[in-house]
């Protein structure tokens, strides 16, 4: 299992070959530009002959498009293997624990053993116990209901 844990880490490197992409994304900019300037040095004997407005546009739009998508993997990439330090978020509900007593204070009832303090030093896999009674003045709402009878239905025939 350890073996297999290994594999899965992410390398130190790995965050910082994200910039890969980034050098990606310059170059398909600047190899854009030049494919625009080289497209307008035509002589004019050929550019009568090529739809080059038409052409600058096709150039413009595939080079954004994959100069986003290079930024895009870029992001994701630098996002997703932010080394652990810095990727750190709150949890929106933690409680911080130190042991299972902990966590049972702040359940407000005791729990006994169904309530732990988690791996990462938060409540977790509280269990609320449900043997709690209505009032008195309720009770009656959550009355058993009888059983449910068949009931003969009238004859629909004519």
């Amino acid at each position: 299992m350890e073996t297999i844990a290994h594999v899965v880490e992410v390398p130190a490197w790995a965050y910082n070959i994200c910039w890969y992409y980034f050098a990606v994304a310059a170059v398909v900019a600047i190899y854009g530009l030049f494919a625009i300037v080289q497209l307008f040095m035509v002589p004019g004997a050929i550019r009568r002959l090529i739809p080059t407005t038409t052409m600058a546009l096709a150039i413009v739009l595939s080079v954004g498009v994959s100069v986003v998508l290079a930024l895009m993997q870029f992001w994701i990439c630098r996002s997703a293997l932010a080394p652990a330090a810095a990727a750190a978020t709150k949890e929106k509900f933690e409680v911080k624990c130190s042991s299972d007593a902990d966590c049972t204070a702040v359940m407000g009832t005791p729990q006994g053993p169904l309530c732990s303090c988690g791996g990462r030093g938060f409540c977790g896999g509280c269990v609320m116990q449900n043997d709690m009674e209505p009032q008195a003045s309720f009770a009656a709402e959550f009355a058993p209901i009888e059983p449910f009878a068949v009931r003969a239905q009238p004859s629909r025939r004519r």
